[in-house]
């Protein structure tokens, strides 16, 4: 069965949800608030997921660096997304927030569907993944008020649990280990994005698992 096909039907099942999310979540005072359902006067968001395949069929994701400018999370790796506008459903607005931000035009993406969504407290966002197909590009364009730089990341370089690694940090005040992919000379991917990412990783292991 093609990826592509695999990928639609699975999404409309059941998802890892909290048991992929759960896994990048620092162990911090408030750990049980990052994987609840989002309070109703949350902020919708959608960002988009961009798979790329290469001519030697490798799979790669895109990435994003928000601008330092940024109001929220500033400075961190993230997909290109962005809160819902009025009358905008998830995909509408993921797409409407890849175009302006790294210049991928809806036409170019095949919409996957949807991961789980999850709740960002920080920003008081409830933030739908959109996964999709993004046909292969050499060059970008940047709203540089939003991105600062665009990472291509072989997806194989994910699905190596050994690949997950840990550093001291303080959050709120407590010295935990957070859970984080070294992608970036000096950013880690941590946080909401790496929980998108690890339930993407997680339904990839069921597709090699069913297709070997």
């Amino acid at each position: 069965m093609m990826f592509e096909t695999w990928m639609q039907r699975r999404l409309q099942s059941p998802l890892p949800g909290v048991e992929a999310h759960e896994r990048f979540v620092p162990d911090i005072p408030d750990r049980r608030s990052r994987l609840m359902p989002a309070p109703a006067t949350a902020r919708r968001s959608a960002v988009l997921v961009p798979l790329m395949i290469d001519r030697n069929e490798q799979m790669h994701v895109m990435l994003t660096v928000r601008s330092e400018g940024l109001r929220n999370h500033k400075g961190q790796i993230s997909f290109p997304g962005g809160r819902c506008e009025d009358g905008e459903d998830a995909i509408a607005a993921a797409l409407r927030e890849a175009h302006e931000e790294v210049g991928i035009a809806p036409e170019q993406v095949r919409v996957l569907g949807e991961l789980t969504g999850l709740y960002i407290p920080p920003s008081h966002s409830a933030v739908t993944p959109v996964l999709g197909i993004v046909h292969e590009r050499d060059a970008w364009t940047l709203n540089a008020d939003e991105v600062a730089e665009v990472l291509i990341e072989p997806i194989a370089s994910f699905l190596d649990p050994s690949s997950v690694q840990h550093r001291a940090d303080i959050i709120t005040g407590v010295r935990v280990d957070v859970p984080h992919w070294r992608v970036h000379p000096t950013i880690p991917l941590w946080g909401a994005t790496a929980m998108m990412l690890h339930e993407l990783v997680m339904i990839l292991h069921e597709y090699q698992s069913e297709t070997v």
